[in-house]
């Protein structure tokens, strides 16, 4: 991964095999980022996705084993338990051109992703929300 920081701004590439989010993370705990929001474009050779089942209370995730087009990653940064935790969402374009997206939980880097981060002064942080036991933004 190679990045340049521009005041309170990130701009990053990925390389070919790099796992997202766990070189992210690796960054942002470097860094010492503690919140922020992220954009991304790119490709990946393999993903896991999950969905968030309200019923019961669980992700219920799938890996996909195929080059995809990262058409679209949104997401933020934020601490939670003395971490940084990514809660990133993904749109995945197929090579028939037919889409699909979730909640992105990992995925191979294939040639490159690029990220945008921006960065907040303050840390953002994630508790546990007692209706739903997601970890939610505390503002």
């Amino acid at each position: 991964m190679q990045f340049v920081r521009h005041d309170n701004s990130y701009v990053l590439r990925f390389e070919d095999g790099e796992l997202f989010p766990d070189r992210f993370l690796e960054f942002l705990a470097a860094e010492e980022i503690r919140g922020g929001g992220f954009t991304g474009i790119g490709a990946m050779q393999w993903t896991r996705i999950a969905f968030f089942d309200i019923e019961s209370k669980k992700y219920l995730d799938r890996q996909l084993d195929e080059q995809f087009e990262v058409l679209a990653l949104v997401g933020n940064v934020a601490m939670h338990d003395a971490r940084p935790v990514v809660h990133a969402h993904i749109t995945l374009g197929r090579a028939d051109y037919s889409v699909l997206g979730g909640h992105l939980v990992q995925g191979a880097v294939r040639p490159t992703l690029e990220v945008v981060l921006h960065t907040t002064p303050e840390p953002l942080i994630r508790e546990i929300d007692l209706k739903y036991g997601l970890p939610t933004l505390q503002l």
